[in-house]
């Protein structure tokens, strides 16, 4: 039996929980994902016959193999096609299978579609997020898209995070602008005010961000990472205090990520931080029972958990 690692005590006996519960799932699916690559050796046998014998002709007929050079490019693609298209409800049913069950495991909740946007309007009017974006609004040149929403309860807080995907129109396609993780964080408490920490952006901060003001930040180190602003400065120095502060720098080196940033809002912490696609199920060369596949969304899933840690578990004086 392979041994999983378990990083993290909620994992604790995940490795029998999978040879258990995932692997026959995993294992009854692997034969379609060997049929869809028989097809795909196939059809894409075919489409490279097809490439060559039209490669050939034009170049012979024109005496150039510039056009030639383009066919194979097509063909190419065309193999890519069909490998996608074969494998994207195999791919589906196994990121489900896979994802799902280690969350169902320490008791939180996965759905590879978010159900309930968040309001890109409040995320941008906070400076979280480029402004301009709308829930899969494409009005104005800009687009977004969500999925894998994950949700769950830790230390007495509600959490709902998912990724986000954010697009601008160039002249001739679509740009991303951010690709990321975006976290709420419900506490019990509300917050007397709000406070907002960007990253900082040297002589063009400003002393104010709308009706909040610049909170001078007490370590150094954090002065020269990040811009802070709030409308009660009295609040905003007992939440980012240095402790604090460097859990948010662990987590962002935690999930591979990249300009952190984040605001506690009525009752709410709100984050964003930039990240990779996260939570896929990996090459379909191999095994879907391969161990390493599992790990490698198993260990995505412990990044979110030390998120959920660093921001809200109790800190032991």
């Amino acid at each position: 039996m392979h041994q999983f690692d378990e990083h993290h005590g909620e994992f604790k006996g995940f490795s029998e929980y999978y040879h258990r519960e995932i692997f026959p799932l995993l294992a009854a699916e692997d034969g379609s994902r060997r049929e869809a690559l028989r097809k795909t050796k196939v059809y894409g046998a075919v489409i490279i016959v097809v490439t060559i014998c039209a490669a050939l002709f034009v170049a012979l007929k024109l005496g150039n193999f510039q056009p030639a050079f383009f066919i194979g490019f097509v063909g190419l693609a065309g193999v890519s096609a069909v490998y996608s298209w074969l494998m994207k409800s195999i791919r589906g049913e196994t990121k489900d299978k896979i994802v799902g069950s280690i969350c169902r495991y320490i008791g939180w909740r996965f759905a590879p579609e978010v159900t309930e946007k968040p309001d890109l309007n409040y995320w941008s009017a906070l400076g979280l997020l480029p402004k301009g974006y709308h829930a899969g609004n494409v009005f104005g040149g800009k687009r977004s898209s969500f999925e894998d929403q994950i949700t769950g309860e830790a230390y007495g807080a509600h959490f709902n995070s998912h990724e986000v995907h954010l697009e601008r129109k160039g002249d001739k396609s679509w740009h991303t602008t951010l690709r990321g993780q975006m976290m709420t964080i419900s506490f019990p408490r509300k917050f007397l005010g709000r406070t907002v920490v960007l990253r900082d952006k040297g002589f063009l901060q400003g002393k104010k961000k709308g009706d909040m003001k610049r909170v001078g930040l007490v370590d150094p180190v954090f002065e020269k990472i990040f811009e802070a602003y709030s409308t009660d400065q009295v609040e905003s120095r007992y939440l980012l205090d240095p402790v604090f502060m460097q859990k948010l720098i662990d987590l962002e080196r935690s999930v591979d990520g990249k300009n952190i940033r984040f605001g506690f809002i009525e009752g709410h912490l709100l984050i964003v931080v930039e990240t990779p696609n996260r939570f896929e199920a990996g090459s379909m060369f191999k095994p879907l029972t391969a161990p390493d596949r599992t790990q490698k969304i198993l260990d995505e899933i412990g990044a979110v958990h030390d998120v959920i840690d660093g921001v809200i578990k109790p800190r032991v004086p």
